[in-house]
């Protein structure tokens, strides 16, 4: 069996993709409204950059303040306690 490659993106950005998709799959934001707002809020390139992964903590940070703040923090404490699937292999 071969090793698995290393991930893609950093630690931090799996973690702010799993809060997202947490939010969306409990319904606490809704899709299209939440990309509609990120898009006419954060600056284009910015958000390029972030949606790829290569911004800094300082623009992740001016990027999360421009979502529904409080639903994506619930979302971020509860995700600890859910059940994990494991990881299908090749």
């Amino acid at each position: 069996r071969r090793p698995l490659p290393p991930p893609a993106h950093s630690a931090r950005s799996r973690a702010m993709d799993a809060v997202l998709l947490r939010a969306l799959d409990s319904g606490r934001v809704g899709g299209a409204d939440f990309f509609a707002h990120l898009f006419t809020r954060v600056p284009m390139e910015r958000l390029l950059r972030f949606l790829d992964g290569r911004t800094r903590l300082h623009e992740d940070l001016s990027v999360g303040i421009r979502t529904p703040v409080l639903p994506m923090l619930r979302s971020a404490a509860e995700l600890p306690y859910l059940p994990r699937r494991p990881f299908p292999g090749p």
